[in-house]
């Protein structure tokens, strides 16, 4: 019992997929995640030559009801499996933004603190101009009471 391909599939069908091919790294990427030699994984995967695998025969087609709970036991297994990667999928991005928002905390931070070393710089820098100023001042005092000190003893003399 032979079923072809025009009577499954509409044109438009055919069309994608005989049109469906991924680049080079994301088909060696696919093989690194589906590692199994289940056919349907296969790139040159025929739907018509599979049923026709599981169905040689008229009288095959009496056992279609296990065929069928097994192949849909399948999809639920396989369903799990996606759920249980989107999950995860999911829960790795909100550790992932709350890893960002921690990480852009933490550099605020930091431009705070930069912020007040600089302020602190700028105050140190302020006084010790300041403190030159005062002894600059000091030291004319100094130059012209030793200048007067000299004369008065040179007067005194």
């Amino acid at each position: 019992m032979d079923v072809s391909t025009e009577s499954i599939l509409s044109g438009e069908e055919k069309e994608v997929l005989d049109g469906l091919e991924f680049p080079e790294e994301v088909e060696e990427a696919l093989k690194e995640v589906i590692s199994g030699t289940d056919p349907l994984d296969g790139k040159d995967f025929n739907p018509v030559d599979y049923i026709n695998a599981l169905f040689p025969t008229e009288q095959s087609l009496a056992n279609i009801d296990e065929v069928v709970a097994r192949i849909r036991m399948r999809i639920r297994k396989l369903d799990d499996d996606i759920r249980s990667s989107i999950r995860s999928q999911t829960d790795s991005e909100s550790n992932g933004k709350q890893a960002l928002e921690a990480a852009k905390d933490d550099i605020h931070e930091v431009f705070s603190k930069i912020k007040d070393i600089k302020e602190k710089a700028d105050k140190s820098e302020d006084m010790v101009k300041e403190i030159t100023r005062d002894i600059k001042q000091l030291d004319h005092g100094k130059r012209h009471l030793t200048s007067s000190i000299t004369t008065l003893n040179h007067l005194h003399m």
